[in-house]
């Protein structure tokens, strides 16, 4: 019976998961970073290393995972969409489990289906990374929820352990995930403390359970100095982060919108906390550790101080097992659901159909501008979806194939080079296409780099297509499609998209 109840479950969260989700299929251009995940793991089958060939600060797993999609076949983008919507649904099913501790089937179910609608109101619609390294966290928490305060009953250790290597994975797509890894260590280890274990013991096992959180870690870095590139690999994963910097106006603007968006999850924090302790009188170790784990995420949402919205999706899992207390409530429950879940899925199935559908257009016309030749005469992609090296076959011209790397401010002193030498390399080697944005709404410009570029496209370019581009954020933007002159044939005028 209970295994039926499970399966019946998971059915329904993964039928949630593909109708939420399932509008943004095939869209190549929905957002930039999933675009460039998949453009590294597609290349790194061209032989390209992360970090020497093709530049950038996440962590090794996560090019991996995308690598491993391009072994599905297509072009990878339904491919990956369709793999982070089965990790969404798991993730899902993970939560139901762990709701499962503390209310009946119904509320479990409404709280699995608030992470999928948590993960869309927060970015999560598409291939981000926590989509991903959510699963393995939700997975460890599991584990850690399972074991005795002295870890003593059996199979306490190995679920310990399988809960840190779950975290240290998830560290290996995005780095943000120790604040959670650390946290489930340091919570199994006060919980021995708590229970009277030796010292010794408490010392042997916390030192265990820290070198399996970094296991995964340790064999990136060990792989890396393996093939002569550990500076590499070490300057991106742990020394670049700290040298970006943060236009701090436009970081308060999208800190005031993520906030926002982020409120409703914080909402059902407290109101799940409410109705868990009893109005905050009685704290299970379940509740304590609920609580805790929802403030750890809200300060990894914090902590890198851009204030993206998809930061703060690692709260989702929390605030969505906690808000099956609140659906428990009776008379209250299912309202309190509907209330929550009305305008994302408004949003999920009607707003992003319409804009699924546009953007695809958008796509297809910009694909049928860039000349075909970019595979030998090679293109950059100054500002514009990076998707387009990878929907061409493009060479590139630079190891700074993110457009952000280049155009922004913040990136400036973070790229183990200068940047504006960066993109004097970049334009010496005369690409045959460059793609620009015309009048760019983007509010942290590297105006020195937006210079040199416009005095190179002045001199040696031509444009050939004005395409549309919506602005995730502030609007429609122009793409511009600039083909170096001598290229440029007698009868290829320039056109309006």
């Amino acid at each position: 019976m209970v295994r039926r109840e499970w399966v019946s479950a998971a059915g329904l969260l993964l039928a949630a998961a593909f109708f939420l989700r399932g509008w943004e299929f095939g869209n190549s251009i929905k957002g930039l970073d999933e675009q460039f995940y998949l453009l590294i793991g597609d290349r790194m089958w061209s032989g390209a290393v992360p970090y020497v060939d093709i530049w950038d600060r996440k962590p090794i797993g996560l090019f991996l995972l995308f690598a491993g999609i391009r072994m599905l076949g297509g072009n990878g983008i339904v491919q990956a969409q369709i793999v982070a919507t089965v990790f969404a649904a798991t993730t899902a099913f993970i939560v139901y489990r762990i709701a499962r501790r503390h209310v009946d089937s119904l509320p479990a179910i409404l709280g699995g289906m608030t992470y999928l609608i948590g993960a869309h109101l927060l970015w999560g619609g598409n291939t981000q990374t926590p989509v991903f390294y959510n699963l393995f966290i939700a997975t460890a928490a599991w584990l850690v929820l399972q074991t005795a305060p002295s870890l003593n009953a059996p199979g306490d250790r190995g679920r310990a352990t399988a809960a840190m290597l779950l975290a240290g994975l998830a560290i290996q797509i995005k780095t943000n995930a120790a604040f959670e890894g650390g946290f489930f260590g340091v919570w199994l280890v006060w919980r021995l403390y708590r229970a009277g274990a030796p010292l010794p013991r408490i010392a042997t096992i916390g030192s265990s359970l820290a070198l399996t959180g970094l296991f995964p870690t340790l064999i990136a870095g060990a792989s890396y100095a393996a093939i002569g590139h550990f500076d590499a690999w070490w300057f991106a994963n742990a020394v670049s982060q700290l040298i970006k910097h943060t236009d701090h106006h436009a970081a308060m603007l999208r800190l005031g919108e993520t906030t926002a968006l982020v409120a409703p999850v914080i909402l059902l924090v407290a109101i799940g906390l409410l109705r868990m302790t009893d109005q905050f009188s009685r704290w299970s170790s379940d509740a304590l550790f609920l609580g805790a784990w929802a403030g750890v995420c809200m300060v990894d949402g914090l902590a890198l101080g851009g204030f993206w919205a998809h930061y703060m999706l690692p709260l989702v899992i929390p605030a969505a097992i906690l808000s099956a207390s609140a659906y428990a409530t009776p008379r209250f429950g299912l309202l309190g659901f509907a209330i929550f879940s009305t305008y994302p899925i408004v949003d999920a199935t009607l707003l992003d159909h319409i804009s699924a559908t546009d953007e695809r257009a958008h796509a297809e016309a910009t694909v049928a501008a860039i000349p075909d030749d970019v595979t030998t005469e090679c293109m950059f992609i100054y500002q514009g979806p990076v998707i387009y090296y990878h929907l061409k076959h493009a060479c590139a011209v630079t190891k700074f194939m993110f457009s952000d790397h280049l155009r922004s401010a913040a990136e400036a002193d973070a790229l183990g080079e200068d940047a504006s030498t960066a993109l004097r390399s970049a334009l010496a080697k005369r690409p045959g296409v460059i793609l620009d944005v015309e009048n760019s709404l983007w509010k942290e410009p590297n105006r020195t780099n937006n210079a040199i570029l416009a005095a190179e496209l002045r001199r040696n370019y031509t444009a050939t297509a004005r395409l549309p581009q919506e602005h995730h954020l502030s609007g429609k933007e122009w793409l511009i499609v600039w083909r170096r002159n001598d290229l440029v044939s007698r009868g290829n005028r320039p056109r309006n998209g």
